[in-house]
């Protein structure tokens, strides 16, 4: 894990960053081989928060990046190729990201050798 040597403290919903963090992990875990790195960033950002996942699992491909939080689309890419969720998660994750009045973003290759997703919050969440 990296975080900031402060505290970060930003105005949000709690329960729906969990619900990010959790979602990203359990995607990341299904296709993250042993062994592989899982790395959770936070750092402060504008005033807000940036939130990172970045795995060593296979990653992502460009075409994928497009489409990543369009619901199912890698499901159906990859199923009988490697573990997939249901499909979900990704536009959930979306969807909570901009409900936070957040954005959020895929690259197809972290350092670690995987995908890497990034949210980043404001200081407050929208009213």
């Amino acid at each position: 894990m990296e975080r900031p040597g402060r505290p970060l403290v930003i105005a949000t919903d709690g329960f729906r960053v969990r619900q990010l963090v959790d979602g990203f992990a359990e995607n990341a875990l299904r296709v993250t081989p042993a062994g592989k790195p899982l790395v959770l960033a936070l750092a402060p950002e504008g005033g807000g928060a940036r939130i990172q996942l970045r795995d060593g699992g296979p990653g992502l491909t460009d075409d994928d990046v497009a489409v990543a939080f369009e619901r199912g689309a890698l499901t159906a890419r990859y199923r009988g190729v490697r573990a997939v969720g249901s499909g979900l998660g990704l536009a959930i994750a979306h969807r909570l990201t901009t409900r936070l009045g957040g954005t959020i973003g895929a690259e197809g290759r972290a350092p670690e050798g995987g995908a890497c997703f990034t949210v980043r919050l404001p200081p407050r969440p929208p009213a």
